[in-house]
């Protein structure tokens, strides 16, 4: 990951829990995420490049709660806004588990 723009704030044997913050025109290279929660906390548009070198543009909405199931490779891009988000990598993610009650989107 890249230091400048993630902050790791917890990690044990389970979870790392990373804060990543950026101001608009920030890239960031290409790196890894296993399985993780992420909770939006600012507002914000990227430009994700995957590793198979397509693309995407993301909408950061403050207080949206996304689950990413399978580990991914990526880079990006801040077009508008600021990247502020609250990364849970989850080391030990079993596929297809879901907390009951949750609202994960």
């Amino acid at each position: 990951m890249d230091p400048d723009a993630h902050q790791v704030l917890f990690e044990n044997d389970h979870v790392r829990v990373v804060h990543a913050r950026a101001s608009h025109g920030w890239e960031s290279a290409m790196h890894s995420h296993p399985p993780m929660l992420v909770v939006n906390l600012g507002s914000g548009r990227q430009k994700v490049t995957w590793a198979d070198g397509s693309t995407q543009i993301v909408d950061l909405n403050p207080g949206a709660v996304v689950w990413q199931e399978d580990a991914f490779d990526h880079a990006w891009e801040l077009l508008a806004g600021e990247v502020n988000v609250i990364l849970v990598e989850v080391k030990s993610a079993s596929a297809g588990t879901q907390a009951s009650g949750s609202s994960l989107q």
